[in-house]
C-alpha cells in the first residue's frame, strides 16, 4: 500500500512539473499571463528546463524497482521552497498579486507532496542492496559540480546586485536571485549524492541533471544573441553546462549498459 501511495505522489509531481515546464520552454513569450513578475524568454526556458528535469527525476524514481529511491527526489521539495522564497524576499519589487499567491501555493504544494513521499518511504532505502554502486568517477563529478555551483549560487541568491554584473546575459535582481536558488538547490542534490553508495539512489538526480542541462543549453543556443562572445564568463557558462550534461548522459548510458548485460547474464544462467 505504501509503495502504491509513493508512486502515485511521484507520478502526480511528474505530471504537474513536466506539463508546466514544457509550457514555459515552448511558449516563453506568453509567460507574462501566468508569471508574477517580468520574466524574459531565456529565463522562462531555464525554469521550464528545471521543471521538466524535475519531472524526469520523479518519474525515474517511480519506475525504479522496490524500494523506491525517494530520498533524492524529495530534496526537490527544498528546491521548490528556495524558489518560492525569492517571491517573498523580493515582494517589494514584485508587488503582491494573485499570480504570486498562486505561484507560492503551487510550489509549497509540490514541496509538501514530495515531503509526504519521503515520510512514506522513510527507512526503505537503507534496506536496498544495489548491485551497481556510485563509482569514484561519479564522486569526482559531484565534487567538481559542487565546487562551482555553491559559490555561484550563494552569490546570486544573497548578493544578486554583484552577481548581476558577472552573469553572462542581462537579468533583473529578482531573476538573478531566482537562478541563484536553482544553483543552491543543485548543490544540495550533489552534496546528498556524495553520501550515497547505490546507483539506484542517485539515478533520478543524474536523470534530472542530464535533462535540465541539455534543455538549458539548447535554450542558451536559441537565445545566443543575448550573450557576449568576447566575455570569458560566456564560455565558462557553456563549459559548466556541457560538463554536467555530458557527464550525466555518460553515467546513465553506462549504467543502462551494465544492467542490460547483467540481465542477459542472468537469462543465460541455468
Amino acid at each position: 500500500m505504501k509503495t502504491k501511495l509513493i508512486k502515485t505522489g511521484l507520478w502526480i509531481h511528474t505530471t504537474i512539473t513536466t506539463l508546466a515546464g514544457l509550457y514555459l520552454f515552448l511558449l516563453p513569450q506568453t509567460v507574462s499571463l501566468v508569471w508574477p513578475w517580468v520574466f524574459p524568454p531565456l529565463a522562462a526556458r531555464f525554469m521550464g528546463s528545471l521543471l521538466v528535469g524535475g519531472g524526469v527525476c520523479t518519474a525515474l524514481a517511480a519506475l525504479a524497482p522496490s524500494p523506491i529511491p525517494v530520498g533524492g527526489p524529495a530534496l526537490l521539495g527544498l528546491g521548490d521552497l528556495l524558489i518560492a522564497s525569492v517571491g517573498v524576499i523580493d515582494i517589494g519589487e514584485i508587488g503582491l498579486n494573485g499570480r504570486l499567491v498562486l505561484w507560492l501555493a503551487a510550489l509549497s504544494g509540490l514541496a509538501l507532496l514530495l515531503g509526504i513521499t519521503l515520510l512514506l518511504g522513510r527507512g526503505q532505502e537503507s534496506t536496498a542492496k544495489g548491485r551497481w554502486m556510485v563509482t569514484r568517477g561519479m564522486r569526482i563529478y559531484f565534487i567538481i559540480h559542487l565546487a562551482v555551483v555553491i559559490p555561484v549560487g550563494l552569490t546570486m541568491y544573497f548578493m544578486p546586485a554583484l552577481a548581476k554584473n558577472l552573469w553572462p546575459w542581462g537579468l533583473s535582481i529578482v531573476n538573478v536571485r531566482l537562478l541563484g536558488a536553482f544553483f543552491i538547490g543543485a548543490s544540495i542534490l550533489s552534496l546528498w549524492s556524495l553520501r550515497q553508495r547505490s546507483w539506484q539512489a542517485v539515478q533520478p538526480l543524474i536523470g534530472l541533471y542530464a535533462v535540465f542541462t541539455s534543455l538549458a543549453t539548447l535554450a542558451s543556443i536559441i537565445h545566443f544573441s543575448l550573450f557576449n562572445p568576447a566575455r570569458i564568463v560566456t564560455w565558462l557558462f557553456f563549459a559548466l553546462y556541457l560538463f554536467v550534461g555530458i557527464g550525466a548522459w555518460i553515467f546513465l548510458g553506462r549504467n543502462i549498459h551494465w544492467q542490460k548485460r547483467s540481465l542477459e547474464g542472468n537469462e543465460k544462467t541455468p
